[in-house]
């Protein structure tokens, strides 16, 4: 179930938009953490290298084990791709040359030598649109900086398994009240193409235009625990009997946790199995639409006395709820690296991912300077204030790689 945080106003602060910088269409970026400086021949000063970070939606994990960033390195096959090279404004003075970006396969090397340097970020971006994405295999990657500062790295691209998701339009009963899911609107599904480890065409969400959505009767009641679980047990069997992976109602307003509650605060739920139930009610419903579909692949909870799942993403330190796969049994953030946000009206509730993760979104292309929460956090913010977390992408990433 997402709960909505009660506390927020109903609005979302403007982003400074010096806070984010918007690439060209399919533009590779490259990210190198810059090591203190060495000593050249001679005894002149060059820039260390670091890693190169490939990113995909996020360039930096962060390791729970120190609390350090490291780059990421699960990648997908047919996924829009961007590449960092952080180097400080006084060493890229010392480059000098054109940089090149060559990415090659056993068959094939590209070459990109358009590039731009962004010195409030300290970024270097090549642009690679005649290349966007990349095909399952491995690629070797080079980036010439200058004659004395090479990186080289090689890239494994894996595909991920298809995931249809049947999405059922609700006519629900709400304490007497009957009321119809209007027409969907395409970009419900886009956010969570941005933030799951997906490739183009994986996620094939098909809309169910059946009789088996009507569920105006008392007895379906969703500002009821009861009737919700009656609502959520129909669209099983319609599960079962369809040719898909996961089912998603979709509700037109939010319900009430029982019938005695004055707040309608609930935007969705799930009882498991595959199958959620989303509320177009919600500030953000693209957002509830990744959060319960994480539900559907193991994910927990990141707010407080919600249903988390360990194993899968740690819930912030100190964060208490049930343990899902032991419900009388308590669970607790205990990792003092992972953090989770403040929880009231600017901030969501979910693991931190910071700005110097470099979260990059994959279909605007652009690169996102500025601390998110995790989308499996209190519902109740804008779009801008979620994303994926390190944890998130690479315990979906190995639910969804076909190897």
């Amino acid at each position: 179930m997402r709960r909505k945080n009660s506390s927020f106003r109903e609005k979302w602060t403007t982003v400074i938009m010096g806070l984010a910088a918007v690439l060209g269409t399919g533009c590779i970026i490259l990210g190198l953490s810059l090591l203190p400086a060495g000593e050249a021949a001679g005894g002149q000063a060059v820039p260390r290298m670091a890693e190169l970070v490939v990113n995909q939606g996020l360039g930096m994990g962060l390791d729970g084990a120190d609390g350090t960033f490291y780059p990421m390195d699960m990648l997908v096959a047919d996924r829009n791709t961007g590449f960092f090279v952080q180097i400080q404004p006084e060493a890229w003075q010392e480059v000098g040359a054109q940089p090149t970006l060559l990415i090659s396969d056993p068959r094939e090397t590209w070459r990109f030598a358009e590039c731009e340097y962004w010195e409030e970020y300290a970024l270097l971006c090549f642009d690679t649109s005649e290349q966007m994405s990349w095909e399952a295999g491995q690629y070797s990657v080079r980036v010439n900086l200058s004659r004395e500062l090479t990186l080289d790295r090689q890239l494994v691209f894996k595909e991920m398994r298809e995931i249809k998701i049947l999405v059922v339009p609700v006519t629900g009963y709400y304490s007497g009240e009957i009321r119809q899911t209007g027409p969907l609107w395409e970009d419900l599904w886009e956010y969570t193409e941005k933030v799951y480890p997906v490739g183009a065409g994986d996620l094939q969400w098909i809309i169910y235009d059946g009789s088996e959505g009507n569920f105006d009767d008392k007895r379906y009641d969703l500002d009821t625990s009861l009737g919700r679980l009656r609502v959520w047990q129909q669209l099983r069997r319609l599960h079962d009997r369809a040719d898909a992976d996961m089912v998603i109602g979709i509700v037109r307003g939010n319900m009430r946790q029982n019938s005695t509650a004055k707040e309608a605060a609930v935007t969705g739920f799930t009882f498991g199995e595959n199958v959620s139930v989303i509320s177009l009610e919600d500030t953000c419903p693209q957002v509830t639409i990744a959060h319960e579909i994480g539900h559907c692949l193991s994910l927990g909870d990141e707010y407080e006395n919600g249903t988390f799942s360990v194993s899968m993403n740690m819930p912030p330190y100190g964060m208490q709820g049930k343990d899902r796969y032991g419900l009388s049994e308590t669970a607790e953030g205990t990792n003092p690296y992972i953090l989770g946000g403040t929880a009231d009206e600017w901030q969501g509730s979910g693991t931190v991912v910071y700005g110097r993760q470099y979260p990059y979104d994959v279909l605007s292309g652009e690169v996102l300077f500025r601390d998110m929460t995790s989308f499996m956090g209190l519902s109740g913010y804008q779009e801008p204030e979620y994303w994926v977390t390190t944890q998130i992408w690479e315990a979906l990433y190995r639910e969804l790689c076909e190897e």
